[in-house]
């Protein structure tokens, strides 16, 4: 069912037209509790607005982790540790607890970076599926607090052909909820 139709330029990206899509939606009365949408509006940040701005629940493919260990579905990823925020600490997979917690900018945009200790990480027997670091212990980088669970539960829950949630993130895009024709968007 088409419920909006909005035209614009080439250059405007899918996520930049999701804020006025749903005003065009609640000023007819027409929101969805869920809204189902492909890769290219994916952004933590877009989830939590639009659940904030409009009670609208974006289900969508997010990005993908791109630690070293994710991409190569080898070793341990951020996701195999436990993240205490309320302590301000990560706990490795063999249990050690960091050391640094510290609110940073990274390419533009807030970030927490966790450190291990060099002298923890460097005798550990599961080094090489952690860090590729030669000297240093290992990072972590993490978007804030509200931002990263909602991607982590966005990788988390996305259904497998099985139907079981998966433990790994989106691949693949789902249905795209927007189709182009001659400089058309068509939602």
């Amino acid at each position: 069912m088409i419920t909006s139709i909005a035209t614009t330029d080439a250059t405007v990206t899918d996520a930049e037209m999701s804020e006025p899509v749903h005003h065009m939606l609640a000023a007819r009365d027409l929101l969805p509790a869920e809204h189902f949408l492909d890769s290219g509006y994916a952004s933590a940040e877009l989830i939590v607005g639009m659940k904030k701005n409009f009670g609208v629940t974006l289900v969508t493919p997010v990005l993908l982790n791109s630690s070293p260990q994710a991409r190569a579905g080898a070793g341990f990823d951020r996701t195999a540790f436990t993240i205490d925020w309320d302590k301000r600490q990560a706990t490795c997979p063999r249990g050690d607890t960091s050391t640094w917690w510290s609110p940073a900018t990274l390419r533009g945009t807030k970030a927490i970076v966790i450190k291990f200790d060099k002298e923890t990480c460097r005798p550990c027997p599961v080094r090489d599926q952690c860090t590729r670091s030669k000297t240093g212990g290992r990072t972590l980088s993490l978007q804030p607090r509200e931002l990263q669970e909602v991607l982590d539960h966005a990788r988390s829950s996305r259904p497998t052909s099985s139907g079981a949630p998966s433990t790994q993130p989106a691949r693949a895009s789902r249905e795209p909820s927007t189709v182009r024709h001659e400089g058309a968007r068509y939602e």
